[in-house]
């Protein structure tokens, strides 16, 4: 069998960039534009392997959010976003908060390829005393901005970051701040309050992008509080809202941002990403139970990972001896306590 570093990315992908400088212009060199494509779906392969395997090895996560954003955040570290990951705290860079913390398996992934801490960390997502927490910890994990836990916070910060940027003068006006959060997020009232403020503010620096995937905690977003008509709301509160159709679509993606970015229209965006939670592993798509519940076994996470290769990988010419390799490498920890969520309830 050929065997293979699961670690060593750099026989399966190289990031489109070669510095940390944020598109100026569309992409109009068929072959660069393809390119972009190409490694860009293949990041988002990779955040979803990776993904699996910090989440098996830890016993817990959120596979259906951190999935579900994959594309997104390729798009954002490999075309979008300027940051310095030699330097997180560089001045020029731009700002992005996960709101929707509970998905950050999917961002330590994108970090880690990106080079802000080495991928074997991944190893340590969600254990005790690593820097790779559940819930990202700013004060710990380079290039995550903000801590976070409870869901519907960060938009308001988002505002106040964009706002303080805008107030600091000309010499960070091309500073821009993104906001991911989820639509069932969305069922918070802060999350409004926010949108209310960016509107007021007119803080075309600030970009909310709502990950769409219709499913939360406890059911289908629509059952328990449907946002539709999510465009027009948004409008209402003096946001530009966006949408994209597939949010699984990296073409898609990349050509909302190039038309967003020459048409900022002195307000706040909003995207609708529209995806699907837990894409890319049939047991996880469009269902609920995979919210919280990540694999328990390496048996699983195997499962997964040649599943996630048959749908994706081989297309894009990743050799199977990775999925292999990866899936080999899982060390399941055992649990501190049968049910970890007995000790939140107890210590809340």
């Amino acid at each position: 069998m050929v065997t293979m570093d699961p670690f060593d990315v750099k026989q399966l992908w190289q990031p489109f960039r070669a510095d940390a400088t944020r598109f100026q212009e569309t992409f109009s060199h068929h072959e660069d534009y393809a390119r972009l494509v190409r490694e860009t779906d293949t990041l988002a392969y990779l955040v979803r392997s990776y993904s699996i395997y910090s989440m098996t090895c830890a016993g817990l996560g959120h596979p259906g959010g951190s999935f579900s954003e994959a594309e997104l955040l390729a798009v954002l570290f490999n075309y979008v976003l300027r940051f310095d990951a030699k330097n997180p705290q560089w001045p020029g860079r731009d700002v992005f908060y996960l709101s929707k913390c509970h998905a950050c398996p999917g961002l330590y992934a994108a970090l880690a390829l990106f080079g802000y801490f080495p991928i074997e960390d991944l190893t340590r997502y969600g254990l005790w005393g690593s820097h790779l927490e559940s819930h990202p910890d700013s004060t710990r994990t380079p290039g995550v901005e903000i801590s976070g836990g409870s869901l519907g916070q960060i938009p308001g910060v988002a505002v106040g970051r964009a706002l303080g940027i805008r107030r600091r003068g000309p010499d960070e006006s091309d500073r821009l701040v993104y906001c991911l959060l989820g639509d069932g997020e969305c069922n918070e009232g802060s999350v409004w309050e926010a949108f209310m403020a960016a509107g007021h503010y007119r803080l075309d620096n600030l970009i909310f992008i709502i990950d769409n995937n219709k499913v939360q905690a406890k059911g289908f977003v629509h059952a328990d509080m449907s946002l539709e008509p999510l465009a027009d709301k948004l409008a209402a509160f003096n946001l530009q809202p966006w949408e994209v159709r597939n949010g699984h679509n990296v073409a898609e993606i990349v050509d909302l941002f190039n038309t967003l970015h020459t048409q900022r229209r002195g307000k706040p965006s909003a995207i609708i990403l529209n995806t699907i939670k837990g894409k890319g592993i049939a047991a996880c798509q469009h269902n609920p139970n995979w919210h919280t519940s990540a694999p328990r076994n390496k048996e699983t996470a195997q499962a997964w990972l040649l599943e996630l290769w048959h749908r994706t990988g081989r297309r894009l010419g990743i050799p199977e001896a990775f999925p292999l390799a990866l899936g080999e490498a899982i060390t399941v920890v055992p649990p501190l306590h049968d049910n970890p969520d007995e000790i939140v309830e107890k210590q809340a």
